[in-house]
Protein backbone atom coordinates (compact mmCIF):
# COMPACT_ATOMS: atom_id res chain seq x y z
CA UNK A 1 0.00 0.00 0.00
CA UNK A 2 1.59 3.46 -0.97
CA UNK A 3 2.27 6.36 1.34
CA UNK A 4 -0.51 8.27 -0.21
CA UNK A 5 -2.94 5.52 0.35
CA UNK A 6 -2.20 5.30 4.04
CA UNK A 7 -2.74 8.33 4.52
CA UNK A 8 -5.66 8.54 3.42
CA UNK A 9 -6.96 5.80 5.74
CA UNK A 10 -4.81 7.05 8.83
CA UNK A 11 -6.96 9.90 8.29
CA UNK A 12 -10.31 8.05 8.26
CA UNK A 13 -9.37 5.50 11.26
CA UNK A 14 -8.61 9.13 13.41
CA UNK A 15 -11.87 10.32 12.54
CA UNK A 16 -13.85 7.34 13.41
CA UNK A 17 -12.07 6.66 16.60
CA UNK A 18 -12.32 10.44 17.57
CA UNK A 19 -16.00 9.63 17.59
CA UNK A 20 -17.86 8.32 21.27
CA UNK A 21 -19.10 4.83 20.94
CA UNK A 22 -22.57 3.91 19.99
CA UNK A 23 -24.83 4.39 22.37
CA UNK A 24 -28.05 1.92 23.08
CA UNK A 25 -30.36 4.95 22.82
CA UNK A 26 -28.85 6.13 19.31
CA UNK A 27 -31.66 6.60 16.97
CA UNK A 28 -32.32 4.05 14.27
CA UNK A 29 -34.69 6.85 12.71
CA UNK A 30 -32.33 9.32 11.94
CA UNK A 31 -31.76 11.02 8.68
CA UNK A 32 -28.64 12.76 6.85
CA UNK A 33 -29.78 14.30 3.95
CA UNK A 34 -26.64 14.79 1.19
CA UNK A 35 -26.95 17.07 -2.02
CA UNK A 36 -24.56 16.75 -4.32
CA UNK A 37 -22.51 13.92 -4.90
CA UNK A 38 -18.78 15.26 -6.23
CA UNK A 39 -15.90 14.30 -3.47
CA UNK A 40 -17.42 16.16 -0.45
CA UNK A 41 -20.68 14.91 -0.94
CA UNK A 42 -20.01 11.46 -1.52
CA UNK A 43 -17.16 11.17 1.24
CA UNK A 44 -19.65 12.45 3.29
CA UNK A 45 -22.12 9.78 2.30
CA UNK A 46 -19.85 7.11 2.62
CA UNK A 47 -18.42 7.97 5.78
CA UNK A 48 -21.73 8.59 7.55
CA UNK A 49 -22.57 4.98 6.50
CA UNK A 50 -19.06 3.80 7.82
CA UNK A 51 -19.53 5.65 11.47
CA UNK A 52 -23.29 4.83 11.82
CA UNK A 53 -24.15 1.94 9.54
CA UNK A 54 -28.22 2.32 11.24
CA UNK A 55 -28.04 5.53 9.82
CA UNK A 56 -30.40 6.76 7.14
CA UNK A 57 -27.99 8.27 4.86
CA UNK A 58 -30.01 10.12 1.08
CA UNK A 59 -27.93 11.27 -1.78
CA UNK A 60 -29.12 13.67 -3.97
CA UNK A 61 -26.73 13.54 -7.08
CA UNK A 62 -28.24 13.92 -11.05
CA UNK A 63 -24.91 13.01 -12.92
CA UNK A 64 -24.41 9.25 -13.28
CA UNK A 65 -20.68 9.57 -14.14
CA UNK A 66 -18.49 12.88 -14.62
CA UNK A 67 -15.28 14.01 -15.21
CA UNK A 68 -13.44 15.38 -11.87
CA UNK A 69 -11.27 17.92 -11.04
CA UNK A 70 -7.78 16.29 -10.96
CA UNK A 71 -6.24 15.05 -13.35
CA UNK A 72 -9.20 16.28 -15.73
CA UNK A 73 -6.40 19.39 -17.44
CA UNK A 74 -3.94 15.72 -18.53
CA UNK A 75 -7.30 14.85 -20.13
CA UNK A 76 -7.65 18.16 -22.15
CA UNK A 77 -4.21 17.87 -23.25
CA UNK A 78 -4.69 14.27 -24.56
CA UNK A 79 -2.50 12.96 -21.68
CA UNK A 80 -5.89 10.83 -20.23
CA UNK A 81 -8.56 8.70 -21.71
CA UNK A 82 -12.03 10.50 -20.18
CA UNK A 83 -12.87 7.48 -18.48
CA UNK A 84 -9.68 7.47 -16.63
CA UNK A 85 -10.40 10.88 -14.99
CA UNK A 86 -14.42 10.16 -14.05
CA UNK A 87 -16.12 9.43 -10.82
CA UNK A 88 -19.23 8.09 -10.21
CA UNK A 89 -21.41 7.67 -6.60
CA UNK A 90 -22.46 4.66 -7.85
CA UNK A 91 -20.23 2.42 -5.28
CA UNK A 92 -21.99 4.52 -2.51
CA UNK A 93 -24.94 1.45 -2.49
CA UNK A 94 -22.77 -1.24 -1.27
CA UNK A 95 -22.06 0.86 1.86
CA UNK A 96 -26.41 1.51 2.42
CA UNK A 97 -26.47 5.22 1.10
CA UNK A 98 -29.33 5.29 -1.32
CA UNK A 99 -28.03 7.60 -4.32
CA UNK A 100 -30.85 9.53 -6.12
CA UNK A 101 -29.65 10.13 -9.71
CA UNK A 102 -31.50 13.53 -9.89
CA UNK A 103 -31.32 16.88 -8.49
CA UNK A 104 -33.19 18.71 -6.03
CA UNK A 105 -36.17 21.40 -6.57
CA UNK A 106 -36.01 22.74 -3.47
CA UNK A 107 -34.16 23.30 -0.46
CA UNK A 108 -35.79 24.26 3.46
CA UNK A 109 -32.90 25.13 5.45
CA UNK A 110 -35.13 25.93 8.56
CA UNK A 111 -37.36 22.70 8.18
CA UNK A 112 -34.62 20.56 7.32
CA UNK A 113 -36.08 18.66 3.98
CA UNK A 114 -35.38 19.06 0.28
CA UNK A 115 -38.13 18.55 -2.20
CA UNK A 116 -37.14 16.51 -5.28
CA UNK A 117 -38.48 16.82 -9.22
CA UNK A 118 -41.65 14.66 -8.08
CA UNK A 119 -42.64 16.96 -5.89
CA UNK A 120 -42.34 15.04 -2.76
CA UNK A 121 -40.28 16.23 0.30
CA UNK A 122 -38.06 14.13 2.09
CA UNK A 123 -37.20 15.59 5.53
CA UNK A 124 -33.78 14.94 7.64
CA UNK A 125 -32.23 15.43 10.47
CA UNK A 126 -29.29 17.26 8.88
CA UNK A 127 -28.76 18.49 5.81
CA UNK A 128 -25.32 18.88 3.73
CA UNK A 129 -24.92 20.55 1.12
CA UNK A 130 -21.84 19.93 -1.11
CA UNK A 131 -23.08 21.79 -4.91
CA UNK A 132 -20.46 23.03 -6.06
CA UNK A 133 -19.66 26.24 -7.11
CA UNK A 134 -21.84 28.75 -10.03
CA UNK A 135 -19.87 30.44 -12.47
CA UNK A 136 -20.03 34.78 -12.28
CA UNK A 137 -20.70 36.03 -15.51
CA UNK A 138 -20.46 39.91 -14.83
CA UNK A 139 -17.05 40.60 -14.26
CA UNK A 140 -15.69 40.20 -17.96
CA UNK A 141 -17.69 42.79 -20.45
CA UNK A 142 -19.18 40.56 -23.42
CA UNK A 143 -18.71 37.08 -21.35
CA UNK A 144 -21.22 35.29 -20.79
CA UNK A 145 -23.53 32.04 -20.05
CA UNK A 146 -24.78 31.92 -23.52
CA UNK A 147 -21.70 32.53 -25.24
CA UNK A 148 -18.69 31.30 -22.97
CA UNK A 149 -18.65 28.25 -25.36
CA UNK A 150 -16.50 30.34 -28.01
CA UNK A 151 -13.57 30.76 -25.35
CA UNK A 152 -14.54 27.40 -23.38
CA UNK A 153 -13.75 27.50 -19.69
CA UNK A 154 -13.30 23.75 -19.05
CA UNK A 155 -13.57 24.47 -15.17
CA UNK A 156 -17.14 23.13 -14.89
CA UNK A 157 -19.46 20.36 -16.46
CA UNK A 158 -18.14 18.03 -18.74
CA UNK A 159 -19.29 19.82 -22.18
CA UNK A 160 -16.92 23.16 -21.50
CA UNK A 161 -14.38 20.16 -21.04
CA UNK A 162 -15.36 17.92 -24.33
CA UNK A 163 -15.22 21.52 -25.80
CA UNK A 164 -12.29 22.54 -24.74
CA UNK A 165 -10.58 19.53 -25.39
CA UNK A 166 -11.71 19.14 -29.10
CA UNK A 167 -10.60 23.02 -29.94
CA UNK A 168 -7.10 22.23 -28.43
CA UNK A 169 -6.83 19.11 -30.01
CA UNK A 170 -7.54 20.78 -33.73
CA UNK A 171 -4.84 23.75 -33.58
CA UNK A 172 -1.96 24.20 -36.10
CA UNK A 173 1.11 24.51 -35.74
CA UNK A 174 2.13 27.85 -34.49
CA UNK A 175 -0.79 28.33 -32.49
CA UNK A 176 -1.59 31.05 -29.73
CA UNK A 177 -3.68 29.63 -26.75
CA UNK A 178 -4.77 32.43 -23.69
CA UNK A 179 -5.84 31.14 -20.44
CA UNK A 180 -7.38 33.54 -18.58
CA UNK A 181 -7.39 33.46 -14.66
CA UNK A 182 -9.67 34.48 -12.27
CA UNK A 183 -8.90 36.62 -8.72
CA UNK A 184 -9.20 34.16 -5.61
CA UNK A 185 -11.79 32.35 -4.72
CA UNK A 186 -11.93 29.80 -7.25
CA UNK A 187 -11.62 25.57 -7.55
CA UNK A 188 -8.41 24.17 -7.39
CA UNK A 189 -6.05 27.37 -7.38
CA UNK A 190 -2.83 25.27 -9.00
CA UNK A 191 -5.01 24.00 -12.09
CA UNK A 192 -4.57 27.07 -14.40
CA UNK A 193 -0.91 26.82 -14.36
CA UNK A 194 -1.41 23.01 -14.69
CA UNK A 195 -3.15 23.59 -17.76
CA UNK A 196 -0.54 25.88 -18.95
CA UNK A 197 2.15 24.06 -18.45
CA UNK A 198 0.17 20.76 -20.08
CA UNK A 199 -0.71 22.26 -22.46
CA UNK A 200 2.85 23.76 -23.92
CA UNK A 201 4.22 20.05 -23.19
CA UNK A 202 1.47 18.79 -25.62
CA UNK A 203 2.66 21.63 -28.39
CA UNK A 204 6.00 21.52 -27.47
CA UNK A 205 8.21 21.65 -31.21
CA UNK A 206 5.07 23.17 -32.83
CA UNK A 207 6.01 27.07 -32.53
CA UNK A 208 2.99 27.50 -30.16
CA UNK A 209 2.92 30.32 -27.69
CA UNK A 210 0.85 30.32 -24.26
CA UNK A 211 -0.27 33.43 -22.57
CA UNK A 212 -1.53 33.38 -19.33
CA UNK A 213 -3.41 36.55 -18.29
CA UNK A 214 -3.93 36.93 -14.93
CA UNK A 215 -6.11 38.54 -12.83
CA UNK A 216 -3.66 38.50 -9.68
CA UNK A 217 0.03 38.80 -9.07
CA UNK A 218 0.97 35.64 -7.73
CA UNK A 219 -0.09 32.11 -7.67
CA UNK A 220 0.89 28.60 -5.85
CA UNK A 221 4.08 27.11 -6.82
CA UNK A 222 4.85 30.08 -9.24
CA UNK A 223 8.47 29.29 -8.66
CA UNK A 224 8.36 25.73 -9.65
CA UNK A 225 5.84 26.48 -12.44
CA UNK A 226 7.92 29.48 -13.90
CA UNK A 227 10.82 27.16 -14.09
CA UNK A 228 8.97 24.41 -15.58
CA UNK A 229 8.14 26.72 -18.53
CA UNK A 230 11.42 27.55 -18.66
CA UNK A 231 12.54 24.11 -19.57
CA UNK A 232 10.49 25.01 -22.70
CA UNK A 233 11.74 28.52 -23.70
CA UNK A 234 9.22 31.03 -25.01
CA UNK A 235 6.04 28.68 -24.44
CA UNK A 236 4.96 30.32 -21.50
CA UNK A 237 4.33 33.68 -20.96
CA UNK A 238 2.94 34.96 -17.51
CA UNK A 239 0.71 38.48 -17.67
CA UNK A 240 0.24 39.11 -14.25
CA UNK A 241 -2.76 42.05 -13.11
CA UNK A 242 0.38 44.58 -12.02
CA UNK A 243 1.02 44.60 -15.59
CA UNK A 244 -2.24 44.33 -16.94
CA UNK A 245 -3.03 40.85 -17.34
CA UNK A 246 -6.34 40.74 -16.18
CA UNK A 247 -8.78 39.91 -18.64
CA UNK A 248 -11.88 43.15 -18.58
CA UNK A 249 -13.77 42.14 -21.57
CA UNK A 250 -14.21 39.80 -24.93
CA UNK A 251 -16.06 39.87 -28.42
CA UNK A 252 -16.55 35.93 -28.60
CA UNK A 253 -17.49 36.32 -32.65
CA UNK A 254 -14.38 38.28 -32.96
CA UNK A 255 -12.59 36.08 -30.94
CA UNK A 256 -11.29 38.62 -29.45
CA UNK A 257 -9.53 39.18 -25.74
CA UNK A 258 -9.22 42.96 -24.21
CA UNK A 259 -6.95 42.75 -21.29
CA UNK A 260 -6.49 45.71 -18.41
CA UNK A 261 -3.52 47.39 -20.02
CA UNK A 262 -5.26 47.81 -22.91
CA UNK A 263 -4.58 44.55 -25.03
CA UNK A 264 -6.44 43.39 -27.64
CA UNK A 265 -5.47 39.99 -28.44
CA UNK A 266 -7.02 36.96 -30.71
CA UNK A 267 -5.60 33.90 -29.92
CA UNK A 268 -6.67 31.10 -32.03
CA UNK A 269 -7.88 29.54 -28.84
CA UNK A 270 -9.03 31.45 -25.62
CA UNK A 271 -9.87 29.88 -22.41
CA UNK A 272 -11.97 32.11 -20.29
CA UNK A 273 -12.16 31.06 -16.81
CA UNK A 274 -14.78 33.51 -14.96
CA UNK A 275 -14.84 33.95 -11.16
CA UNK A 276 -17.11 31.94 -9.13
CA UNK A 277 -19.47 31.67 -6.48
CA UNK A 278 -21.28 29.04 -4.19
CA UNK A 279 -23.80 26.82 -6.16
CA UNK A 280 -27.30 28.06 -6.55
CA UNK A 281 -28.70 26.01 -4.36
CA UNK A 282 -26.78 27.56 -1.41
CA UNK A 283 -27.68 31.17 -2.66
CA UNK A 284 -31.42 29.86 -2.96
CA UNK A 285 -31.43 28.63 0.57
CA UNK A 286 -29.83 32.02 2.32
CA UNK A 287 -26.86 29.96 2.99
CA UNK A 288 -24.30 32.11 1.53
CA UNK A 289 -23.03 36.16 2.68
CA UNK A 290 -22.00 38.75 0.81
CA UNK A 291 -18.74 36.87 -0.46
CA UNK A 292 -21.22 34.88 -2.28
CA UNK A 293 -19.81 31.68 -0.60
CA UNK A 294 -21.40 29.97 2.26
CA UNK A 295 -19.86 30.30 6.17
CA UNK A 296 -19.12 27.44 8.30
CA UNK A 297 -17.82 26.46 11.58
CA UNK A 298 -14.24 25.60 11.43
CA UNK A 299 -14.61 22.05 12.94
CA UNK A 300 -17.46 20.71 11.88
CA UNK A 301 -18.66 22.81 8.62
CA UNK A 302 -21.96 23.39 10.26
CA UNK A 303 -23.55 26.59 8.33
CA UNK A 304 -23.14 29.93 10.47
CA UNK A 305 -26.48 31.17 8.94
CA UNK A 306 -28.52 28.49 9.68
CA UNK A 307 -28.62 25.69 12.56
CA UNK A 308 -29.18 21.88 11.25
CA UNK A 309 -27.51 22.21 7.76
CA UNK A 310 -23.92 21.52 7.07
CA UNK A 311 -21.75 23.26 3.82
CA UNK A 312 -18.90 21.37 2.09
CA UNK A 313 -16.54 21.55 -0.51
CA UNK A 314 -15.94 24.63 -3.24
CA UNK A 315 -19.07 26.33 -2.04
CA UNK A 316 -17.68 26.70 2.03
CA UNK A 317 -15.95 29.26 2.87
CA UNK A 318 -13.44 27.90 5.18
CA UNK A 319 -10.13 29.94 4.46
CA UNK A 320 -7.24 29.19 4.47
CA UNK A 321 -8.44 25.41 3.41
CA UNK A 322 -7.83 25.90 -0.28
CA UNK A 323 -10.89 24.70 -2.76
CA UNK A 324 -9.12 21.13 -3.35
CA UNK A 325 -10.46 17.66 -4.00
CA UNK A 326 -8.44 16.52 -0.98
CA UNK A 327 -9.09 18.87 1.01
CA UNK A 328 -13.42 18.30 0.26
CA UNK A 329 -12.68 15.07 1.45
CA UNK A 330 -10.67 15.29 4.51
CA UNK A 331 -13.62 18.38 5.53
CA UNK A 332 -16.18 15.83 4.67
CA UNK A 333 -14.78 12.65 7.03
CA UNK A 334 -14.42 15.61 9.65
CA UNK A 335 -18.31 16.72 9.04
CA UNK A 336 -19.60 12.91 9.45
CA UNK A 337 -17.80 12.57 12.63
CA UNK A 338 -19.61 15.80 14.01
CA UNK A 339 -22.74 14.95 12.73
CA UNK A 340 -22.66 11.33 13.94
CA UNK A 341 -21.62 12.41 17.15
CA UNK A 342 -24.59 15.24 17.82
CA UNK A 343 -27.29 13.03 16.34
CA UNK A 344 -26.35 10.62 18.70
CA UNK A 345 -25.80 12.98 21.77
CA UNK A 346 -21.87 12.46 22.27
CA UNK A 347 -19.68 15.30 22.98
CA UNK A 348 -18.34 16.44 19.95
CA UNK A 349 -15.01 14.78 18.67
CA UNK A 350 -11.93 16.74 18.72
CA UNK A 351 -11.40 18.50 15.45
CA UNK A 352 -9.08 16.88 13.35
CA UNK A 353 -6.02 17.77 11.32
CA UNK A 354 -7.25 18.05 7.71
CA UNK A 355 -5.18 17.56 4.58
CA UNK A 356 -5.01 19.25 1.26
CA UNK A 357 -2.41 17.73 -0.88
CA UNK A 358 -2.26 19.20 -4.68
CA UNK A 359 -0.38 17.59 -7.37
CA UNK A 360 0.11 19.31 -10.54
CA UNK A 361 1.66 17.61 -13.77
CA UNK A 362 3.93 19.69 -15.45
CA UNK A 363 4.05 16.71 -18.72
CA UNK A 364 2.80 12.82 -18.30
CA UNK A 365 6.19 11.99 -16.15
CA UNK A 366 6.54 15.49 -14.19
CA UNK A 367 5.01 16.45 -11.51
CA UNK A 368 5.25 19.37 -8.19
CA UNK A 369 2.96 19.01 -5.36
CA UNK A 370 1.98 21.30 -2.42
CA UNK A 371 0.97 19.64 1.12
CA UNK A 372 -1.13 21.41 3.45
CA UNK A 373 -2.10 20.62 7.03
CA UNK A 374 -5.41 22.38 8.42
CA UNK A 375 -7.51 22.44 11.63
CA UNK A 376 -9.87 24.85 13.53
CA UNK A 377 -7.98 26.60 16.53
CA UNK A 378 -10.16 28.97 18.48
CA UNK A 379 -13.15 28.78 16.35
CA UNK A 380 -10.82 29.28 12.82
CA UNK A 381 -9.54 27.38 10.47
CA UNK A 382 -5.81 27.63 10.42
CA UNK A 383 -2.99 26.69 8.58
CA UNK A 384 -0.73 24.35 10.55
CA UNK A 385 2.09 23.62 7.95
CA UNK A 386 2.57 23.11 3.93
CA UNK A 387 5.05 21.48 2.04
CA UNK A 388 6.55 21.81 -1.23
CA UNK A 389 7.55 18.94 -3.04
CA UNK A 390 10.17 20.45 -4.51
CA UNK A 391 11.06 19.99 -8.81
CA UNK A 392 14.35 19.51 -7.87
CA UNK A 393 15.68 16.98 -10.72
CA UNK A 394 14.03 15.15 -13.27
CA UNK A 395 14.28 12.14 -11.12
CA UNK A 396 12.43 14.14 -8.26
CA UNK A 397 9.71 15.46 -10.70
CA UNK A 398 9.40 11.67 -12.03
CA UNK A 399 8.63 10.60 -8.31
CA UNK A 400 6.04 13.07 -7.77
CA UNK A 401 4.18 12.24 -10.93
CA UNK A 402 4.12 8.22 -9.73
CA UNK A 403 3.03 9.63 -6.62
CA UNK A 404 0.37 11.80 -7.89
CA UNK A 405 -1.11 8.66 -9.54
CA UNK A 406 -1.06 6.69 -6.74
CA UNK A 407 -2.97 9.53 -4.99
CA UNK A 408 -5.34 10.24 -7.87
CA UNK A 409 -6.38 6.19 -7.02
CA UNK A 410 -6.84 6.29 -3.40
CA UNK A 411 -8.69 9.38 -3.22
CA UNK A 412 -11.02 7.85 -6.15
CA UNK A 413 -11.62 4.76 -3.91
CA UNK A 414 -12.07 6.20 -1.00
CA UNK A 415 -14.04 9.26 -2.04
CA UNK A 416 -16.56 7.11 -4.09
CA UNK A 417 -16.29 3.90 -2.38
CA UNK A 418 -14.11 1.32 -4.05
CA UNK A 419 -14.25 3.00 -7.56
Amino acid sequence: MDLQRRRILRQAAALCSAGPAFSAHASAGARVVVVGGGFAGASCAGALKRLWPRLQVLLFEPRRRFVAGPMANAMLAGLRDPAAVSASPAGLAALGVDWRAEAIAELDPVRLRVRDGMGRWHAADRLVLAPGIDLVWDGIAGLDAGNSARMPHGWLGDASMRALGQRFAALRDGATVLIGVPAHPYRCPPGPYERASLFAWALRGRRAKLLVADAKDDFSLRPLFQRAWGRLPGSVEWWPRAQGGEVVAVDTARGEVRLAGGERLRPDLACIIPAQQAAAPCHAADLVDETGWCPVQADSFASLRHAGVHVLGDAAAAYPLPKSAMAAHSAALACAAAICAALRGEAAPPPPVLQSQCYSLLAPEEAIALHGDYAALAGRMSALQQRIADDGDAAQRAREARAAQAWWRALLRDSFAGQ
